[in-house]
């Protein structure tokens, strides 16, 4: 740089001075390492091009072999000075496979030594001072002085202050493939790695939902942590190319938007899963988090799992059986079979079979008799359990099965070896919560409900189904306004409306529910279960034309195709006409339909209750009388 001229580069509310080497904002020094100073230097100089690794290699570390995570903290603490960030990069952007580039506006503004000189006081001529003897004084002056500074430099120097970290959420992991197609795929690996930071117990863990509930948020971490209440914030980027799998992932204190953690990972498809284990454990170290070895064991893949049976796996789960339609889950069953085919030894696949065929057998979705589906179900979560006894989420499968076919103190073992085995798992803890409601076992049944809407409060299907047990507990205005606040999330929530015709025709409120149910009618295209709803709010209300004509339409539909017989039950209890709801009654019986499990609790039962043959049914069905 010329003796006789400087300048500055300005940017945003900064001043970079590359003469003192500082970075000022709004006047105020910010504090740079060397590295980073000379990092952020050479991508301003460079303003508007993107630079490549290898450049910044070369100019910052000459003559130095460095890791790539050197460069990686570095960009990542020069950010967090600019307050700028990966999602929102106002300065500092990324170029996946490249390197970085600097996108602000930048002027160089030049100053004249001179002109800054004539604000310099006056030099007055002194009389000559002896060398030695000025020696000596800059001595006497100049060490104390700097063992004084040295001294506080030591003292004062910022040290890393150690955070207590027990509650933490994954963010959802950055695409980096550019194709819009592969979005599942980041999906399956942030849930992968929220998975397996659940097993960990001592630690809680924001289910999946929760966590893309911030897909491509605009929110500050600061305020992500007050909404979601977590201590901490995993955020990263993901990209596959050929057989390959980049993940890079920081570890962030939420609330101050201190990082603590850094890590970039490149391996093969097929060690995807231990992969995602790998980053786990690490962050458990960084957190001080102790695993158990039966813990540390249960993160560990039992095999590495082959590229084309994950991917298959991944769509099925993340593209299709989210949506929980008839037409959805018969595409994930498909996808699931097929990864199956080429990995017979893939547990989760197994288990999205035995969650599918779950989901096709109850009242609301009604495609399969119940016999049917849970037997699927029962055969594919025991295969996953034969492959990995260790899997949450197989036990919950199983556990919803036992329920239904009402075998009580099984599935309960079941639904706790789940909690026991992944404690932040929340739908274990909310089909925990409605075998509890089934027993009668109300405050157990809303305590466990409660808990999983803290693991994940942003799940649309768990609070739907926290309203259908507060209207099974009677507390009707608090089950209506619970599912009116999913409704009002979303509109299309045909789960939301089905319970919350059900909880308006158990508080007489008629025409309410004739509205809702109206409401699931349409959104289910007229499903069996959706139309006996609509038949049971018409009867009760006194429309008994209406009934009648929803009645029809079952009883033709039941010549056709599979015809849930609680549809035709709650018709005929809207009807009046015990005898023919105690014949359906019995013939959901001998099908072992989910809906004679909350027989004990449920609200619409309770015209039938003083009939003898309604304890008879109880009894049968093994609930305490």
């Amino acid at each position: 740089m010329s003796e006789e001229n400087k300048h500055f580069y300005e940017f945003g509310p900064f001043r970079l001075d590359p003469l003192k080497r500082r970075l000022m904002r709004d006047g105020e020094p910010i504090r740079l390492t060397p590295k980073a100073f000379d990092l952020l230097l050479v991508l301003v100089e460079e303003r508007g091009r993107t630079v490549e690794k290898g450049e910044l290699f070369a100019k910052v570390w000459p003559g130095t072999v460095v890791e790539e995570n050197n460069l990686n903290q570095n960009i990542t603490a020069l950010r967090k000075s600019l307050g700028d960030s990966r999602q929102e990069s106002q300065y500092i952007a990324t170029i996946p496979g490249l390197g970085y580039r600097f996108v602000a506006e930048v002027q160089k503004v030049e100053a004249q030594r001179r002109e800054e000189a004539k604000q310099e006081p006056a030099i007055v001529a002194r009389p000559a001072i002896r060398p030695a003897r000025v020696f000596r004084y800059l001595l006497l002056i100049l060490v104390p002085l700097v063992v004084a500074a040295l001294v506080y430099a030591f003292y004062k120097r910022e040290k890393p202050r150690p955070v207590a970290i027990s509650s933490i959420m994954v963010l959802p992991l950055e695409n980096l493939s550019g194709d819009p197609a592969e979005e599942y795929f980041a999906d399956g690996m942030t849930d992968a790695l929220i998975g397996d930071l659940a097993r960990i117990g001592s630690l809680h863990v924001i289910s999946r939902t929760s966590s893309m509930h911030y897909k491509k948020t605009k929110k500050s971490l600061p305020e992500i942590a007050r909404e979601i209440n977590v201590d901490a914030v995993v955020e990263g980027t993901v990209q596959r190319s050929g057989d390959r799998v980049l993940i890079r992932a920081q570890l962030i204190h939420a609330p101050t938007d201190r990082h603590l953690w850094v890590g970039d990972y490149n391996r093969g498809m097929r060690d995807v899963l231990d992969l995602q284990s790998e980053i786990a454990q690490a962050i458990a170290r960084q957190v001080q988090i102790q695993m158990t070895p039966d813990v540390r064991a249960r993160m560990t893949s039992p095999h590495p799992v082959k590229p084309k049976a994950f991917d298959d796996y991944l769509q099925g789960r993340y593209l299709y059986w989210n949506k929980r339609t008839e037409e959805n889950l018969n595409k994930a069953i498909k996808l699931f079979e097929n990864a199956i085919k080429e990995d017979p030894n893939y547990a989760a696949a197994y288990v999205g079979l035995a969650d599918c065929y779950n989901a096709l057998s109850v009242v609301q979705v009604g495609a399969l008799p119940p016999a049917e589906g849970r037997r699927r179900a029962e055969e594919a979560a025991t295969k996953a359990l034969a492959l990995d006894g260790a899997h949450a989420e197989a036990h919950t499968a199983l556990g919803f099965v036992k329920h239904y076919n009402w075998d009580w103190p099984a599935a309960e073992q079941d639904f706790k070896r789940a909690i026991e085995l992944n404690p932040s798992y929340a739908n274990a803890y909310n089909f925990y919560a409605s075998y509890l409601m089934s027993r009668g076992r109300v405050d157990e049944s809303i305590a466990a409900s409660n808990r999983a809407r803290e693991l994940d409060p942003f799940s649309l299907s768990i609070s739907a189904q926290r309203g259908f047990l507060l209207e099974n507990a009677r507390r009707y205005n608090e089950a209506i306004e619970q599912l009116r606040g999913v409704i009002a999330m979303d509109p299309s929530h045909y789960q939301a409306y089905w319970f919350l015709g059900h909880t308006y025709a158990a508080n007489k409120q008629f025409e309410e529910a004739i509205a809702a149910a109206a409401k699931a009618v349409e959104l289910s295209e007229r499903s069996p279960g959706a139309l006996g709803m609509l038949g049971l709010a018409y009867g009760l209300a006194g429309r008994k034309a209406d009934a009648l004509k929803i009645l029809n339409e079952l009883l033709a539909l039941n010549k056709t195709r599979y015809v849930t017989p609680a549809a035709l039950v709650n018709v005929y209890i809207g009807l009046g006409d015990k005898e023919q709801a105690f014949v359906w009654l019995e013939k959901a019986y001998q099908e072992r339909s989910n809906y004679l499990a909350y027989l004990k609790v449920f609200p619409i039962i309770d015209p039938l209750r003083s009939d003898p043959r309604y304890a008879d049914l109880v009894r049968r069905v093994g609930l305490p009388q």
